[in-house]
């Protein structure tokens, strides 16, 4: 058991503990704010049930199911907890799964349910298509017409479905979204599967839960209403902290559930604990208290820091005016490493997916096309590597050909074994592996070649590389597309859609971020890949929840940014909201207000020890006189572009 489960309680813990035990234990939703230490929380209630209750779920045959957002933070809680076999820590997408994974003819009608629904949705687009629809997304929808079709003829023959990154049902593969709509969708139509769950794991904590779908939200708490006297669901997240629009946010408890609330706040100092609530005023109103603190001499000792924000006018400079900054803060406070790049021991420097960052890195190709009128669901998924297009590289490409660089004969076979269906057991029978083996060292060097700076080759020609070897099994969207360049060479050649070509449609966007994907020079990945993966200076304004730096440096940007959900200076109210907003205000619906708050809300309690805000904005003091009216930061804390040329 790790110290986490050791540290001492605090009264949200006590009440937590206070649930679990009850006779029968009691549902519970706790809201704990940025620094509170809610995983300790989780840590802490998964280790009075084993302590409590163990031998009971030991008996029964019974685990407690842990649900939580990444692979890396299951194993870490998992590790937390001794990894005690009684304890099944998973992420959504796995423990959907293996709910489910044992009623096959169900998978097997949801599936051909979900073809027949895709069909009758591109069927209906495509006799609603006016005039104006562009003749590549007519193309595109006639395409994937006769790709449903064909799949919907090969579901019959298939015994059983597995479950995959990405769906393909004509191979009997579900993917990611699959899960997140079918599983749900089954525990509220199936009181079985309800009770099957509730009999299994008594006990279900989920991590993260502002992050949770709708959906599977309402379908756990179904089975809490269902199975409520043998079931215990607890809920850990903060409202605040939703970043995703595809999360619920808030979560409403059912009836006889304890609402448990943890102020505290031990990660920020606090100078930037002030900021933190100031920030979080006009939200759910949460005050956090306390603040980091240090031993000195046996004692504990409050760490004050610092909290600063410059107010800056958008122009060119702005690499510039980020270098004065940190030079600025590295004089006041004394301390070099706010000039250092070091991603140990540097500064973090947060920003929203904007071309600040991919310049830098020489990925701006790649981040146009997947964020310059490309669907949000490319945009999202581009800030963490799970959008479609870019998982071959993100999963396969640029593992494997890191490991061929550093000639690691081993880490190349395991990144093979893993995925290339080439060297599964199956496979081999009948094979000449010496054969096999040599085939695939020459297609590992190839791709070393191809992914070099300057070779020339594009996303296309890496992807067709993979395909034409069947190394790995493609995304059918991956190939669809493809496919559609092969039968219309015209289309690869098109334009991208101007301003007033755009028709409106939806796989208008796709097909134009695709073209321009396919184009991109395959080697800006490597840039991409230092960013996603946190080994560069910079870091996603959205990826960042859950970690924590000693300086932070966080750049607001509107100009530079593609993401319409959030906007900085609607927030400070510099622009007025569209009329769109201001209706969904009038509604009491979220507006790009409530989103950007949230935003600001995660970056600025990051910091453990000093925070920076650059904010670039069109009119620099009605933004002054909006921070200071606001009192997010005070008056001695808000800086111009006068002072730091007088530094």
């Amino acid at each position: 058991m790790t110290s986490r489960a050791k540290q001492k309680d605090t009264e949200a813990d006590r009440q937590l503990y206070a649930c679990l035990n009850a006779s029968p234990p009691k549902s519970f939703l706790m809201v704990a704010g940025a620094g509170s230490g809610k995983t300790t929380s989780l840590i802490k209630g998964l280790t009075e049930i084993l302590s409590k209750h163990g031998k009971r779920l030991k008996l029964r045959r019974q685990r407690v199911a842990c649900i939580t957002y990444t692979e890396v933070a299951a194993q870490e809680i998992w590790a937390d907890v001794g990894n005690n076999p009684l304890v099944h820590v998973a992420t959504i997408h796995s423990f959907m799964w293996e709910l489910v994974r044992s009623f096959q003819s169900d998978i097997k009608q949801w599936v051909a349910n979900r073809i027949d629904e895709r069909l009758r949705s591109l069927q209906e687009a495509a006799a609603g298509f006016g005039p104006r629809v562009q003749q590549r997304t007519r193309d595109k929808n006639a395409s994937d017409v006769v790709r449903y079709q064909q799949m919907k003829g090969k579901i019959d023959a298939l015994s059983s479905f597995t479950y995959g990154t990405g769906s393909d049902y004509a191979r009997g593969v579900l993917g990611h979204d699959d899960i997140i709509k079918m599983v749900p969708q089954l525990i509220s139509e199936r009181p079985l599967m309800r009770t099957l769950l509730a009999q299994q794991y008594p006990f279900l904590f989920v991590d993260e839960s502002q992050d949770t779908a709708e959906n599977v939200v309402s379908a756990l708490k179904l089975v809490d209403q269902d199975q409520a006297n043998r079931f215990c669901l607890g809920f850990f997240g903060d409202p605040m902290q939703r970043i995703y629009p595809t999360g619920i946010g808030a979560i409403d408890a059912n009836p006889g559930w304890e609402n448990i609330t943890k102020p505290e706040n031990f990660r920020c100092p606090t100078t930037v604990l002030k900021v933190a609530n100031a920030i979080r005023q006009d939200g759910d109103g949460l005050v956090q208290t306390g603040g980091r603190t240090i031993d000195r001499d046996g004692a504990r000792e409050s760490v004050e820091g610092s909290a600063e924000i410059f107010i800056l006018p958008i122009s060119e400079h702005r690499d510039e005016h980020i270098k004065q900054v940190r030079a600025w803060m590295a004089n006041r406070a004394g301390d070099p490493a706010w000039l250092s790049d070091d991603t140990e021991s540097g500064v973090k420097l947060l920003v929203i997916v904007h071309r600040m960052a991919a310049t830098r890195l020489g990925f701006g190709d790649l981040y146009a096309a997947l964020n310059d009128k490309a669907p949000d669901s490319f945009k999202n998924g581009f800030l963490d590597g799970t959008a479609w297009p870019v998982r071959p590289f993100a999963r396969f490409v640029l593992p494997l050909v890191s490991a061929g660089k550093l000639q690691d004969e081993f880490g190349i076979m395991q990144v093979l074994r893993d995925q290339s269906p080439l060297i599964k057991r199956d496979s081999l029978k009948g094979v000449a592996v010496a054969d096999l083996l040599i085939s695939l060292r020459g297609f590992t060097l190839k791709l070393q070649e191809m992914m070099e700076p300057g070779s020339g080759a594009t996303n296309e020609d890496v992807l067709r590389l993979i395909n034409d070897n069947k190394i790995v099994e493609l995304d059918p969207r991956i190939l669809s597309y493809l496919a559609l360049r092969e039968q219309n060479h015209a289309v690869a050649n098109q334009a991208r859609p101007r301003d007033d070509e755009d028709d409106g449609e939806e796989v208008t966007k796709e097909v134009a971020a695709m073209e321009a994907f396919l184009n991109c020079p395959a080697s800006q990945f490597w840039g991409y890949y230092d960013y996603v993966n946190e080994s560069s200076p910079f870091s996603t304004q959205q990826g960042i929840k859950g970690a924590e730096f000693e300086r932070v440096l966080v750049v607001l940007d509107d100009d530079e940014g593609t993401h319409v959900q959030f906007s900085y200076e609607k927030y400070l109210g510099i622009k007025p909201l569209s009329d769109r907003e201001e209706s969904n205000r009038r509604e009491g619906k979220e507006t790009t207000i409530e989103r950007t708050r949230r935003l600001l809300y995660v970056c600025c309690t990051r910091a453990l020890k000093d925070l920076a805000v650059v904010f670039f904005t069109t009119d620099v003091e009605r933004a002054k006189r909006q921070v200071l009216g606001l009192e997010l930061f005070p008056a001695e804390s808000i800086h111009g572009e006068e002072d730091l040329t007088a530094e």
